[in-house]
């Protein structure tokens, strides 16, 4: 049965729609929410091409779109100006106007590429987000926050630009393989401990049920999750479209788990194990700030092993990964700002942490 997300926003009210097989109408609905529009372009990266190339190229040819695909490589290293530019002369080749469309076919880094991308173009294009991982089926492609990276400083050219529509496949996780399935648990596992516990639970049983990790996505009971998790992004962008308040909650663990992705050069590490990793840095700053979170901890240090995500930090130190954290965005030029937890589903801002609480939990975390 089709799931439909309306999204709102200060500017913009859009629809996600969330199918198994969807992918089969796609274009469909693309036409029907775009009757203006004369040409597509279609962005991806080139693994996920090489995967999806009959299905992209046979959708595409029975419409009445002018359509182009559009490749970049693969990897966290070319969600930068470069392929930005790569974009725009595209564009300006096919001579694409504002009323056109275009469509990120992939995981966050082409969510974000092309969203920045289609934001500057014309001064803003319309942009259909269409994720194939669960990074981006659960928390990227919502929300309109786009961006690249710039010397080795991850999203820190960036702007806010709402798609005009999303697409999720859950059918599209079954080509992921387990690595990158692990990397995006790590994002709903972060939507389990701050909002939805019932998330945690629902993963826990699937990772119970399924004897190896690629099961996990066929079941009926992810698709939920995703829906759970879309929902509370949705909710949360409403609320504060800007990241200027509570928006900043979904922040959890990425204050140091960006400043783990900076100090190695953005390739050594994926972000959601980066994350997962900062999340249990910021468990126990809670715990240094007077939070009694123990029993949470070894709870998540266990379903880490159960699904193959890293529960020790290896490779750069304290104080390279506080100097690292110093480029973050939830930073002033004074004082750190951190998103962490009284309790499950409990989270809370604190502002000016002292080094040496920070310091002893990440060392705490330490392989």
């Amino acid at each position: 049965m089709m799931k439909k997300i309306l999204a709102k926003t200060s500017n913009r009210r859009y629809p996600i729609y969330i199918r198994r097989g969807i992918s089969k109408s796609a274009l469909k609905l693309i036409k029907g929410m775009f009757p203006g529009s004369h040409k597509l372009l279609l962005v991806t990266n080139d693994s996920i091409y090489s995967i999806y190339r009959e299905m992209l190229e046979k959708n595409l040819a029975s419409g009445d779109l002018e359509s182009h695909i559009h490749t970049i490589k693969e990897g966290e290293t070319y969600k930068s100006l470069d392929s930005s530019r790569e974009l725009f002369d595209v564009l300006l080749k096919h001579n694409f106007h504002r009323n056109d469309l275009i469509v990120a076919f992939g995981g966050g880094v082409i969510g974000d590429l092309v969203g920045f991308a289609a934001s500057t173009y014309h001064r803003g294009t319309n942009l259909v987000q269409y994720p194939t991982t669960i990074i981006g089926q659960v928390d990227s492609s919502i929300g309109g926050k786009v961006a690249v990276n710039y010397r080795d400083t991850k999203n820190i050219i960036g702007t806010f630009y709402q798609p005009h529509m999303i697409i999720m496949d859950p059918a599209l996780l079954n080509t992921l393989d387990d690595s990158e399935i692990v990397n995006g648990l790590g994002e709903v596992i972060k939507y389990g401990l701050i909002f939805d516990s019932r998330i945690l639970d629902a993963l826990e049983k699937l990772v119970q049920r399924q004897e190896k990790i690629s099961s996990i996505t066929a079941s009926r009971l992810f698709e939920d999750i995703i829906y759970r998790c879309a929902r509370i992004k949705a909710a949360v962008v409403s609320k504060d479209e800007f990241d200027t308040g509570h928006r900043n909650l979904l922040n959890f663990g990425h204050t140091i788990g960006h400043a783990l992705e900076k100090a190695s050069g953005l390739t050594e590490i994926s972000h959601g194990r980066a994350i997962s990793l900062g999340m249990l840095v910021a468990l126990d700053i809670s715990a240094g700030l007077g939070s009694q979170n123990a029993d949470l901890k070894k709870r998540m240090v266990h379903l880490y092993k159960k699904v193959g995500l890293p529960a020790r930090i290896a490779g750069p130190g304290p104080e390279q990964l506080l100097e690292a954290a110093g480029f973050d965005k939830k930073f002033t030029s004074k004082k750190n700002k951190f998103v962490l937890l009284k309790a499950l589903n409990r989270p809370f801002f604190y502002h000016g942490v002292p080094e040496e609480i920070i310091i002893n939990a990440i060392k705490k975390n330490m392989g």
